[in-house]
């Protein structure tokens, strides 16, 4: 059952999408070209860094790019035996050990707050956010859309964008999709690394038992690539810090 901040978080998420439409659905959608830089990837939990944008990482781990991935929960499934919650983390860490070998990754940070209950520590979050921007000091930052269909995700988002403040990072933020799709202003051509993201997907066996994530992810990678005639692709919300925060602010505006 939801909470009631829940449910008032989903109201004016709605509200916001609506609003932002308003300003963004004739943006152009650029396709750009990756750039080898400094990249942190905010993931809420330990396999939405290669749903939301395992090609563009697969693509910065050919040009070498130096990159930090940090999982904001402990991926635990939210279950409340300790034992079996225990059990399903050392799953699900395997599993992403494996996936961080093969991206190459520079670095990997596991924050480990309560799976599920995220909004409950976004102050404590954006902290540790805030650290990670002052000592790897990136370029660019990937984090899921302000209002993508999940409150863990919302509240990391919300988390980056006071992080942003506490750092005085004013870097670029490309937001991505998970469980809801955006209103992209940029796209970049995964064609190249498609299957390989789609084994990276399917490498958190443990998440795939009862529907088939890759499957889903590429097909919106496809219609994403319509667009621009190419065969898939994977959209952004591309925004400075101050945009960024102007976003997430939407979330908790509570006007009548």
């Amino acid at each position: 059952m939801q909470t009631l901040s829940n449910r008032v978080r989903s109201a004016f998420a709605r509200r916001f999408l609506l609003s932002l439409r308003r300003a963004t659905h004739r943006l152009p959608v650029q396709l750009e070209t990756l750039q080898r830089q400094r990249v942190m990837v905010i993931a809420p939990h330990m396999d939405d860094e290669v749903i939301g944008c395992g090609g563009a990482l697969l693509l910065h781990r050919t040009l070498q790019s130096e990159v930090r991935v940090v999982f904001v929960s402990d991926s635990s499934g939210a279950v409340s035996d300790p034992e079996l919650a225990k059990r399903l983390h050392d799953i699900r860490r395997a599993e992403m050990t494996k996936v961080r070998d093969v991206l190459a990754l520079g670095s990997v940070v596991e924050l480990d707050f309560a799976d599920g209950a995220l909004m409950r520590h976004e102050e404590a979050i954006a902290s540790r956010l805030a650290e990670e921007l002052r000592t790897f000091r990136p370029a660019q930052v990937l984090c899921p859309f302000p209002v993508d269909g999940h409150a863990d995700h919302q509240a990391s988002a919300v988390a980056l964008a006071r992080a942003t403040q506490l750092a005085g990072w004013d870097g670029e933020v490309l937001a991505y999709e998970v469980w809801s799709t955006l209103w992209p202003n940029m796209a970049i051509d995964i064609g190249a690394v498609a299957d390989e993201k789609a084994r990276l997907i399917r490498m958190y066996a443990s998440q795939m038992g009862d529907r088939d994530y890759a499957a889903a992810v590429l097909g919106l990678n496809r219609y994403r690539g319509m667009q621009h005639r190419i065969e898939l692709a994977e959209a952004f919300h591309r925004c400075d810090a101050a945009q960024f925060r102007a976003l997430t602010a939407c979330l908790d505006r509570f006007d009548s």
